[in-house]
């Protein structure tokens, strides 16, 4: 990319389509910066990037949602979007989520994930039981 990388970061997040995430990692190596700079950038996004770009589709590694003042806007906004996060702040079924290179050919070919199949309500972690 260029020898911007806050305007490489912002376009970058753009691209990721609903109902996927990716990493502050996948990210920084596709721009070519810092793993721990792009994670900062994110943090320190003003009001008005915020309203511009889906950030809150940037999660840890493991797939754990951010711990800062936007944790319950994130969460929110990835339910809503169909990512299933358990009520301690993680992306369940990351490996259907996640976007792990988002050179253009992959951003291009990812899509929406659809809804999980029958097998469990959303929602639900893996632990939970159904219940009559």
């Amino acid at each position: 990319m260029t020898s911007r990388p806050k305007a490489d970061l912002l376009t970058l997040l753009r691209h990721i389509p609903l109902g996927r995430v990716t990493t502050a990692e996948s990210l920084a190596g596709e721009i070519g910066i810092p793993a721990p700079l792009a994670a900062t950038m994110l943090a320190q996004l003003t009001d008005d990037e915020r309203d511009l770009v889906p950030w809150h589709r940037v999660v840890a590694k493991g797939g754990a949602i951010g711990r800062g003042l936007h944790r319950d806007q994130q969460f929110a906004r990835l339910v809503r979007e169909g990512v299933m996060v358990s009520p301690a702040g993680i992306v369940q079924d990351l490996a259907r989520h996640l976007l792990v290179s988002l050179d253009a050919a992959s951003l291009k070919s990812a899509s929406r994930v659809e809804p999980p199949a029958e097998g469990r309500p959303p929602g639900r972690s893996r632990g939970m039981k159904q219940r009559p």
